[in-house]
């Protein structure tokens, strides 16, 4: 069981050994968090003809993040043409203004506010920067624009206008759902793992939002 915190990256939180598994926890599509038992390994092995302990070689995937910048978002007023998906709703955005390539780096606390965490402007940049296919990380350089305009010569800082996108949640209520005993027949992702479900029982509407902490676990 492991905490992931980058693309190669985690932390361990615990880990099990057991023959005495059942056999749906073998499989991919029946393999559940229940399967997760049996042994407590030791960190290291006590004696010399036990078995060494469990180690892990990790690789990742990054998923999308929750929230997205649609194509309402604009930098100093001109639309942003360019974005990058860093994960965890961090987002790099630019657009060119002349022979500049402006950047803002950011991350989305909800579908239209987000929170600056660095800008960046350059005139140095290389081709592959200014392009949509070939923007990265490495893109993210340049003069550091000052908060404030220091004279009346000075250009503007740069000013952002969020527009985002929601970005499906990671947990979803599932056709099991039910609420008294009947079966959900309405949803709503309202992002972050947090959802509306209801039913119609008679004349009445019931409803319930809850955030999912677990595939099948929600407060």
């Amino acid at each position: 069981k492991m905490r992931i915190s980058g693309a190669n990256q985690m932390s361990i939180m615990a880990k099990r050994k057991t023959n005495t598994y059942a056999k749906k926890c073998s499989n991919q599509f029946t393999f559940s968090e229940a399967c997760f038992a049996g042994e407590v390994l030791e960190e290291e092995p006590s004696m010399l003809d036990k078995k060494p302990p469990l180690k892990l070689e990790i690789s990742a995937d990054k998923e999308p993040s929750q929230y997205s910048p649609s194509s309402g978002t604009v930098i100093n007023g001109k639309p942003a043409t360019l974005k990058l998906d860093l994960g965890g709703s961090v987002w790099i955005v630019g657009c060119m203004e002349g022979e500049n390539l402006t950047m803002v780096k950011m991350r989305f606390t909800a579908t239209n506010k987000a929170s600056i965490m660095a800008k960046r402007k350059s005139n140095k940049y290389i081709e592959a920067c200014s392009n949509q296919n070939t923007f990265t990380e490495a893109c993210f350089t340049g003069k550091v624009p000052d908060a404030d305009p220091l004279g009346p010569d000075e250009k503007p800082r740069i000013q952002l206008e969020i527009a985002g996108d929601k970005e499906p949640s990671q947990y979803s209520p599932s056709s099991s759902t039910a609420i008294n005993g009947k079966h959900v027949t309405l949803k709503i992702d309202l992002g972050g793992s947090v959802w509306i479900v209801g039913i119609v029982e008679g004349k009445i509407l019931t409803m319930v939002k809850m955030r999912f902490t677990g595939a099948t676990k929600a407060s």
